[in-house]
């Protein structure tokens, strides 16, 4: 065993000072998530599986049942999640030198890259992008590559502000406050320090959500949340939206037809919609052959056995149906309401040049301090995503995206979550943007906002 090892394997679940935990195991990762859940677990039933009251006799089993019960208890009261600091050790491989990023790429802050702990969850980075590469200039990589091979090397982590994720459901994150690089053998080779975590305090956080909303209605040319149905007819007249329909229907002689359409500035119908009746609005630049783009996307959710993703409005390529206009497409909800028929959500594409990065692109709408950002994929086909194609294939496992979240969570899923049917889970938010890597000369901007 290593020098370094050695250490480490000493260490196991020994507090280093007050509040550091030094590769704490799956009994104190137990107690700390359910201090930090505030959850109240059985103590007792627990302390039945443990060894020492297995084997205890019938005349000391109540006596060995209630010191078990205490050293869980006081285990608990030690721990305050607030502040408490892990250091975990992580076997890491360095991948190729990039000279762009002056560095080696870290697999260990891969985008889909996790710690297990207790219980099957699942321990991510928040700042995983910032500590994704071993800082080295080329002349130094060199030698390191001589020195260590394609030989893994030891990161030891330095984890502070763990929570519950905001971004993945079950599932927790951690600031990487440090990374303390060591060979196999333990020697040292290098500290990088991460920047600090910024809190947001709770009413700076909701001004964040609040700028990043108007953010994107403008950028979208749509109306606020809240707008009622005679204030959003008002601004598609005044926007760049040549055709607007919606799927409230009348029933006309000559047979039924929506509610509202406009053409090139020309009301082509116009007429009340139910009164207790939801419906939709798809806006787009162009008329042409679009319509509702009707069916699914199929991939991922194949191996789910789930029905796919809904596709109306922007097309199955994400390119709004329109892949020679740049897209900027919308699907509206209105609801009933006292007095009328209200915005209640919104979804849409905002197409942005190709040579874009996400995290510029999810700045373009605000601070990124306000957002919870995460890789993800959508369950988009990713050959229709990549050439902009409107026809639905049945290939490819879905779209790999950027996804930041902002604003207070939703008690039910959006009326469009594009997280809905893909592997992973998510945390409905009322601000959802996702910046879609892979378009061929484009990158498409995907937002859902709700209330």
């Amino acid at each position: 065993m290593s020098t370094l090892a050695a250490a480490l394997a000493a260490s196991v679940c020994l507090p280093a000072s007050a509040e550091t935990y030094a590769n704490p195991d799956d009994t104190w990762w137990r107690a700390f998530i359910e201090a930090l859940d505030g959850a109240e677990p059985d103590l007792a039933a627990a302390a039945r599986q443990d060894r020492r009251y297995v084997d205890a006799d019938e005349f000391s089993r109540d006596q060995v049942l209630a010191d078990i019960v205490a050293e869980m208890q006081a285990r608990r009261q030690q721990i305050d999640p607030a502040t408490a600091t892990v250091t975990l050790p992580m076997q890491a491989r360095l991948g190729d030198y990039s000279g762009d990023e002056e560095g080696f790429p870290v697999g260990l802050f891969g985008a889909d890259t996790y710690v297990p702990i207790a219980g099957g969850r699942q321990l991510r980075f928040r700042n995983a992008r910032e500590m994704a590469f071993y800082p080295v200039e080329l002349e130094e990589a060199k030698d390191l590559r001589a020195r260590i091979g394609l030989d893994d090397v030891i990161a030891e982590l330095t984890l502070e502000g763990i929570r519950p994720s905001k971004t993945r459901s079950g599932a927790y994150d951690a600031h990487v406050a440090q990374v303390a690089y060591f060979t196999q053998q333990g020697e040292p080779l290098l500290t990088v320090d991460a920047a600090p975590q910024v809190a947001g305090a709770g009413a700076d956080v909701a001004s964040g959500a609040d700028a990043i909303r108007t953010a994107i209605t403008e950028a979208a040319g749509l109306p606020p949340l809240g707008a009622t149905w005679a204030e959003a007819q008002a601004q598609f007249m005044d926007n760049d939206y040549y055709y607007v329909v919606n799927t409230a229907k009348w029933y006309p002689p000559m047979g039924t037809q929506p509610v509202y359409v406009r053409r090139d500035g020309a009301i082509l119908t116009l007429q009340e919609p139910e009164a207790d009746e939801g419906f939709r609005v798809y806006l787009q630049p162009v008329e042409g052959d679009w319509g509702q783009d009707t069916g699914v996307s199929f991939n991922v959710t194949d191996v789910l056995g789930q029905g796919g993703l809904d596709t109306d409005g922007l097309g199955a390529g994400l390119n709004c149906g329109t892949p020679d206009v740049a897209d900027r497409c919308a699907v509206l909800r209105f609801d009933p309401a006292e007095g009328g028929h209200i915005l209640t959500a919104a979804w849409g594409v905002i197409e942005l040049p190709g040579d874009v990065r996400p995290e510029d692109a999810i700045a373009s709408f605000g601070d990124p301090a306000a957002f919870d950002t995460a890789i993800t994929q959508l369950g988009y086909e990713v050959e229709d995503v990549r050439i902009g194609r409107k026809a639905l294939r049945t290939n490819g496992l879905g779209v790999t995206a950027t996804m930041a979240l902002a604003g207070g969570p939703l008690d039910e899923a959006p009326v469009y979550d594009p997280l809905s049917m893909t592997t992973g889970r998510t945390i409905p938010r009322e601000i959802e943007i996702f910046a879609i890597q892979g378009a061929e000369g484009r990158m498409p901007v995907l937002y859902v906002l709700s209330r």
